[in-house]
């Protein structure tokens, strides 16, 4: 059940002017305080002008993806040189005159200044002290608040914060507030409102509205990245004395969640995902929020998703920008249920053919176009109404089984139970004595389970674009940078024979053949042939006419022109971290824009962080 067009057309009573023109600037309320909040109808409407602000281009397009295309296993395509735009973030090259910066930064603030008046103006309402559905919208408007806030201090470390609505004759020109402060401010704004919010089953349009279990989790995400490292201006990581205290908050709501309000994890891992390519949205099911978008809104299956060219098909065009290399591919077990959904090594052309990608192109394959119920139209790109995830409840466990690992020095039963439930859905229950039982049992140490849960999230969450934020607060990001590097620069030597021999077993070409049906199957995809098969047209032309196509495939990832090396990809990828060892921080910290600087009349500085 789609939310309407809330996010537009809701708060049209609010607003001055068009919806287009709402959608463009900031909205001025035209109304007295007690009248535009003296009615749940029109709270609610306020509450959705904050909720708006997800159908911009900043968020569908820039920071809810692509501004993550620069992890261990989700990486944009970086040019020859750097070139101002979105590839400059992927590349950790991004200067103050990158308009993204300013595209983003600006949407985020209007979204939090929304937010505030909300707050203010629910809570100061003659009926939210009795009515529940005021407290709600209270809590959602909070949570809008908090969650854009947690965006733009991963980007930008310590930003201007406020809790109250700007208003004439305020000071506009705002200093830097430390994350420490912020988050702990956020963490205990949202505990406040948290118990009188509903459960997505009692709330009209369910897991499209901000409910009380994505609060929940949300205070456990924002306690992790409290306890976490991060950059400071001087390139060093550190956390807080008081890091602890943190974890101890997030594993207290991983469990209030879990015992108040348990979900269950759908055992098909693609239907999560084909659900939302539907527009279906269950209930206690692993989903707790998605942002809701009505056809014709949201980049899903246009800029992150399965690649589909253009043609005279009714599905239109969506290409991916973001890919997942392959030494993410070939770090899942062949037995994982969730390579096949969260890799695609395919993509369709204009006829519709399935084919092939190049081993650098590997699109995230959680959600397509075709899936579509109702095919968009041949003219159609952006705007395919396909909801985007924000907090899955797998997500809840394995908070649950890092913090209980942290606290307690080691893995507890609950830990290991957490990421069993995770690892159960991944594999087939046949499999689960070695999969789950065994792997778990190995992983006894503190920190041999601390590395479980890092390859786990990975291996959960791949394309929905958690991981920058994770690596950050673990202080790994160098580390998994590095380690992606060399396992591919290893991968490309060991496809022509001239590496250390880890890979050797790796396919160097894939072998295919198209269907009568357009589609593809493989000869193996995950391990190279002992002995190639026949391929049309080998060694002369005519041969083999019923044999296997062959292209590339590990190979790409050398550069074969003297005296050889790793390719452009791994090279262009990352490049402007330059410590092949892995030690030295990320500067993943985003400079402002030059015209923040300029309007926040010194104020504001781009100082620290190399910049």
């Amino acid at each position: 059940m789609k939310r309407l067009a809330i996010y537009s057309l809701a708060i049209l009573p609010l607003v001055a002017g068009s919806c287009k023109k709402f959608l463009n600037k900031e909205y001025e309320s035209v109304f007295e305080e007690e009248y535009v909040f003296g009615s749940e109808p029109d709270a609610r409407k306020a509450v959705n002008a904050a909720y708006a602000l997800f159908n911009q281009d900043a968020f569908t397009s820039r920071v809810s993806n692509n501004f993550t295309g620069n992890s261990d296993i989700e990486v944009g395509g970086v040019g020859a040189s750097p070139d101002n735009s979105r590839r400059d973030i992927w590349s950790f090259e991004a200067s103050d005159a990158n308009a993204d910066l300013l595209t983003v930064w600006n949407n985020a603030y209007s979204a939090i200044n929304r937010a505030n008046d909300a707050v203010e103006g629910i809570t100061n309402s003659s009926i939210y002290k009795v009515s529940s559905e005021m407290k709600q919208l209270a809590g959602e408007a909070a949570a809008l608040r908090a969650y854009w806030y947690y965006l733009l201090m991963n980007h930008w470390g310590d930003v201007p914060f406020k809790f109250k609505p700007t208003k004439s004759g305020d000071n506009f020109y705002l200093a830097r507030t430390n994350r420490d402060s912020a988050l702990t401010a956020l963490i205990e704004d949202l505990r406040k409102y948290e118990p009188n919010m509903k459960w997505a089953k009692d709330l009209d349009f369910g897991i499209e509205r901000m409910n009380r279990e994505f609060v929940i989790g949300m205070i456990a995400r924002l306690s992790l990245m409290r306890g976490g490292y991060w950059l400071y201006p001087d390139m060093k990581m550190k956390r807080m004395p008081d890091y602890l205290n943190y974890y101890k908050i997030a594993n207290e709501y991983c469990k209030k969640l879990i015992e108040l309000q348990p979900h269950n994890l759908n055992p098909d891992f693609k239907k999560i995902f084909y659900n939302e390519c539907q527009g279906v949205t269950p209930l206690n099911d692993d989903v707790l929020y998605e942002v809701a978008f009505h056809p014709g809104f949201g980049d899903v299956g246009w800029c992150n998703g399965v690649k589909v060219d253009a043609g005279s098909h009714a599905y239109g065009s969506g290409s991916n920008y973001l890919s997942l290399p392959p030494s993410y591919y070939y770090s899942f077990d062949t037995l994982d249920k969730r390579l096949e959904v969260t890799c695609a090594i395919t993509y369709f052309d204009a006829t519709l053919q399935e084919l092939p990608s190049a081993s650098t192109s590997i699109a995230p394959g959680k959600w397509n176009r075709l899936w579509l119920k109702t095919p968009p139209g041949s003219a159609s790109a952006k705007g395919t109404g396909i909801n985007w995830p924000l907090m899955r409840y797998s997500d809840v466990l394995l908070m649950l089984a890092e913090t209980e690992n942290e606290i307690n020095n080691g893995p507890t039963a609950a830990a290991k139970e957490a990421l069993a439930k995770v690892r159960r859905r991944a594999f087939d229950s046949k499999n689960w004595a070695e999969k789950v039982d065994a792997y778990i049992a190995a992983q006894s140490s503190k920190d041999a389970f601390f590395e479980a849960i890092v390859d786990e999230r990975a291996w959960e969450f791949g394309g929905e674009c958690l991981r920058k934020y994770d690596l950050a607060r673990w202080n790994n990001y160098g580390q998994k940078i590095a380690e992606a590097k060399k396992i591919m620069t290893d991968m490309g030597a060991d496809a022509y024979g001239v590496g250390p021999g880890t890979y050797a077993n790796l396919p160097d070409y894939l072998y295919y053949k198209k269907t009568d049906i357009k589609g593809v199957v493989w000869y193996s995809k995950y391990r190279k042939p002992a002995v190639a098969p026949p391929v049309v047209d080998v060694p002369a032309k005519g041969d083999n006419p019923t044999g296997y196509l062959r292209f590339a495939w590990n190979r790409s990832l050398r550069n074969t022109t003297a005296p050889g090396g790793p390719s452009d990809f791994i090279i262009r990828t990352w490049r402007g971290y330059k410590d092949e060892s892995g030690v030295l921080p990320v500067r993943y910290i985003l400079p402002l824009h030059g015209s923040v600087l300029t309007n926040s009349q010194g104020t504001l500085k781009n100082d620290g962080y190399g910049y």
